[in-house]
């Protein structure tokens, strides 16, 4: 995929975590990592969805310094290069604010293994970092903890940050950890809630790792 498509994939996929109320305003960012190099194409910062353009987004290096794009990367650039450089398999980051997923976020409370495509997809449950402020070395930090070699994790009193093969996938993964943030928060709100049986859960884990090493193949 050339430069060009790689860019186009990651203005596709911020336009519909706005259009789907993912985030609000221009918050959030999504990136891409560039290919045969230790660099990133990653949504600017402050610039509006619905107008965004692939001359917008700006390819920098996982430490955020310059490489193509006259605009300022997003604030959030030191999260999406640390793990980029923490996870070979990661070809795209995705940094959302979602509803439900923010409440958990803001009750540092984590989404157990509930359903069977969590631990498929994401790789069991999705863990809280510890709190750090935005766009800091420490957030990235606690966010490489929470995520260990997971698809996803909450970012505290913040929102999300999924990893994929690209951004599209990215994307899916945002949707499915909103989708099972509002599972948990209605479930849990009444007695009975179950988690998945320990043995389900480990059946599933290892077809999440027998795919991790496909699509990283």
């Amino acid at each position: 995929m050339t430069s060009h498509d790689l860019r186009q994939t990651v203005v596709k996929a911020a336009q519909a975590l706005h259009r789907e109320g993912l985030v609000v305003g221009t918050a959030g960012n999504v990136s891409a990592r560039a290919a045969k190099s230790q660099a990133m194409h990653i949504t600017p910062t402050g610039a509006a969805y619905e107008s965004l353009t692939v001359a917008d987004i700006v390819t920098v290096t996982f430490e955020g310094d310059p490489v193509e794009g006259a605009g300022l990367p997003s604030a959030e650039s030191l999260l999406h290069g640390a793990i980029y450089r923490a996870r070979p398999d990661a070809g795209a980051v995705v940094h959302a604010h979602p509803l439900f997923a923010s409440v958990l976020a803001v009750r540092h409370e984590e989404i157990p293994p509930i359903v069977d495509e969590q631990v498929i997809y994401l790789g069991g449950g999705v863990a809280v970092s510890t709190y750090a402020p935005a766009g800091s070395d420490e957030l990235a930090a606690n966010a490489l903890q929470a995520l260990g070699m997971r698809n996803a994790a909450l970012l505290a009193n913040h929102g999300t940050v999924a990893v994929g093969r690209d951004p599209a996938n990215a994307l899916d993964l945002t949707r499915l950890v909103e989708r099972l943030a509002r599972i948990w928060y209605f479930a849990a709100a009444r007695p009975g809630a179950q988690r998945l049986p320990d043995e389900i859960v480990q059946a599933e884990m290892e077809l999440f790792a027998m795919l991790q090493h496909t699509e990283s193949g």
